[in-house]
């Protein structure tokens, strides 16, 4: 549902009187927003009153908020039940939709609505059997998030780095290389193909390797989850319906922890830690109460798979996380430590490359392997298609002053750059009959007799024209009697 639509039917149609007096009172908004649709409409989404009023929410409920902003979709009320759905409460397992659902539709319009922090609208329906409960739609405003409470207080501020597990990227890289030869048929993660380095399905770079870790700490998630259940005796039945996250078929999807703790941990200063526990309230309202892998096995599984750094603070008996790329800068990018050279070539040294001078790389060189080394040779076809992005990165520099094969090639290049053009969406045509093109000729020409700039006669029979014009000149050709044929080029 589009926000603009969703906001204008609470502020106009959704909202009794009592509602918008509520929410004015809660955003401390004034007499005239109260009294006036329009007005109130105008300034629900400014700042006033937003953050006093989210100091006012629950540790849950905030969770639940920094949810919907992370995910910056519409929900039904099925999402709330995570929040007042409990036994505490007077929710109801059996009976319709509506008496099963009506007092957390009543908690959540006391207790985030009333107070001004959600829009609320009703979805269109042909179904005759869908009741106004099931219709409600819940959007959490975007010019909210910045004043949303911290999702996790820092249980430490240290500026120690922590410790980082052992590199399992590099340590793929290293075996690639001492496999030598025999490297393309090996089933690793990291592979050599076609003189170009590719990790899992996609071509080598510092994204790609966090990605890779991220999806192996995803799956030791995956595993610890099966195992609990397993343990647990549990089936899937149970975690059918519980996120109340509508997709556009109607089906509900399961929630995943990584995305939501990486959430998390993205909001942490330079110098603050958090111990799993304090995951714990994020992880209970993301999978609405159903069993999940303990943030203890969350955490290790992360910092197994280098996606997080484990601190040990002094006076604290637990170990602190935070994430891996956060904790640390970059060494300086400094290609003498990792490109040393030998007889006149240059390899990698794989112990102190950085990813990204190695994703760079790979966008200018092709890669070999001998004698247990990962060499480099400039690649003139990826040069020409990566320049103008890594001109003035280190590496090229480096390369260009201190390899001769790489100077030649770039000063090459360097001294035809910009005498060839390149037009996209160009189309070119060959006319070879001449009545045609005198017809093509007539038919295009400006009012000056000369062919205008977008239709233009080239040498010998070929003539060229932008994509766009390509529908008027088919039905030129079509009507002149003449076949086209097409050619399709890479």
């Amino acid at each position: 549902m589009n926000p603009s639509q969703m906001l204008y039917e609470m502020c106009h149609d959704v909202l009794s009187a009592a509602d918008v007096k509520a929410i004015c009172k809660s955003r401390k908004l004034s007499d005239r927003e109260a009294n006036s649709r329009s007005l109130f409409e105008h300034v629900f989404l400014s700042s006033i009153g937003v953050k006093d009023t989210m100091d006012t929410l629950t540790a849950p409920e905030v969770a639940a908020l920094h949810l919907l902003r992370m995910e910056d979709r519409v929900v039904d009320v099925t999402f709330f039940k995570r929040l007042y759905g409990d036994k505490q409460s007077t929710f109801r397992a059996y009976g319709t939709f509506t008496q099963q659902y009506k007092p957390i539709f009543d908690a959540v319009q006391r207790n985030l609505v009333r107070k001004g922090l959600l829009i609320i609208a009703a979805a269109r329906t042909n179904s005759p059997d869908r009741t106004k409960m099931e219709l409600w739609r819940y959007r959490f405003p975007s010019e909210f998030a910045p004043f949303l409470p911290p999702l996790v207080q820092p249980r430490v501020h240290d500026g120690q780095t922590g410790s980082v597990h052992a590199d399992n990227v590099r340590a793929e890289l290293r075996r690639l290389v001492q496999e030598g030869p025999a490297a393309a048929q090996r089933p690793g993660a990291v592979r050599l193909s076609g003189g170009a380095l590719t990790i899992g399905l996609r071509p080598f770079s510092a994204s790609a390797v966090r990605d890779w870790r991220q999806a192996a700490w995803e799956w030791a998630i995956q595993q610890a989850t099966v195992q609990q259940k397993n343990a647990l005796s549990q089936g899937a039945a149970q975690d059918a319906m519980y996120t109340g996250y509508l997709l556009p078929n109607g089906e509900y999807r399961k929630p995943n922890p990584l995305p939501t703790v990486l959430y998390a941990l993205s909001r942490l200063a330079p110098d603050e830690w958090i111990s799993p526990d304090q995951l714990d309230v994020l992880l209970d309202i993301l999978c609405a109460g159903a069993a999940h892998p303990s943030s203890v096995t969350i955490c290790q599984t992360g910092w197994d798979n280098g996606c997080l750094v484990r601190h040990q603070a002094d006076g604290f008996a637990f170990a602190v996380y935070r994430a891996a790329d956060a904790a640390h800068t970059s060494s300086p990018d400094a290609p003498e430590t990792y490109l040393p050279s030998a007889e006149g070539r240059m390899f990698v040294d794989l112990d102190t490359v950085l990813y990204e001078a190695l994703e760079t790389l790979g966008r200018i060189a092709t890669f070999t392997i001998e004698d247990g080394r990962l060499w480099v040779t400039p690649s003139v076809a990826k040069i020409v298609d990566a320049l103008d992005a890594v001109r003035d990165q280190p590496v090229v520099r480096y390369l260009k002053a201190h390899n001769a094969d790489f100077r030649a090639v770039l000063k090459r290049i360097d001294v035809q750059w910009g005498k060839l053009i390149v037009h996209e969406n160009l189309l070119v045509a060959r006319v070879r009959d001449v009545s045609l093109r005198v017809k093509l000729q007539q038919a295009f020409e400006g009012a000056d007799g000369a062919s205008p700039a977008r239709f233009v006669f080239l040498s010998d029979e070929y003539v060229a024209f932008p994509r766009a014009m390509v529908g008027d000149i088919e039905r030129l050709i079509k009507k002149s009697g003449h076949v086209i044929k097409t050619v399709g080029a890479r």
